[in-house]
């Protein structure tokens, strides 16, 4: 009997409470950003190589503030969503190849320009 409630108890707690959709930030909006930081960290470590200064003044963190400044995204808004995102993969698939698409419209933009 003990056993059995010791492992009703363990089961109870390693249950995570599902997590509503509220305030999370939209998928429209977290797809421009992520690709932005996507880019922000392509441009980091290609920066952080020649100069390792970067590094040590954690220029991508800056940089990050940056695009949640001009997206007007709040980073604690940004990590709770995408924590949400994690527990919920088809939503986190559906995030990233949005994501994707927008590289591959600003890659057919440079193209033709």
């Amino acid at each position: 009997m003990r056993n059995v409630l010791l492992i009703s108890l363990l089961a109870l707690l390693s249950c995570k409470p599902t997590t509503k959709k509220e305030n999370l930030i939209d998928i429209n909006k977290m797809k421009v950003v992520v690709w932005q930081l996507m880019q922000a960290d392509e441009y980091y470590t290609r920066a952080s190589l020649l100069d390792s200064s970067w590094k040590l003044n954690k220029k991508n963190v800056q940089m990050y503030q940056q695009i949640f400044d001009i997206n007007k995204v709040d980073r604690v808004a940004f990590y709770h969503t995408i924590d949400y995102l994690e527990r919920h993969p088809i939503e986190f698939k559906e995030l990233l190849d949005s994501a994707n698409e927008v590289s591959k419209r600003e890659k057919l933009q440079q193209i033709k320009h």
